[in-house]
């Protein structure tokens, strides 16, 4: 019984993130960002996700939380990943702004 437990706990453990939800266009939420990067086109940016669809907000920390409202989804020419447009506002601060949308 122990063995059957402990093997549920790991197959969930690797199967659930793939089930996550992807972000829609319309809905909100709330997301921390997860890392940082940087380039010479955009600048720095936090990068954060919801299922499969990134979000980049510009000059975001590590670790920060922000309500976004997503107002469109793409994919990304360069990394291929869906990046979503989207306007927010950070919790528990005044920044606010749009995210950086996919080229």
């Amino acid at each position: 019984m122990r063995r059957f437990l402990l093997t549920l706990i790991a197959v969930l453990g690797l199967t659930l993130p793939l089930l996550a939800q992807d972000a829609e266009v319309g809905k909100e939420y709330d997301i921390t960002i997860q890392s940082q990067d940087s380039n010479q086109y955009t600048g720095p940016f936090g990068q954060a996700k919801v299922g499969s669809i990134v979000f980049d907000v510009p000059n975001a920390k590590k670790g920060e939380k922000y309500h976004v409202k997503v107002t469109d989804i793409k994919n990304n020419q360069y990394t291929g990943d869906k990046q979503a447009s989207c306007d927010f506002q950070q919790q528990d601060a005044d920044k606010k702004g749009m995210c950086i949308a996919a080229p």
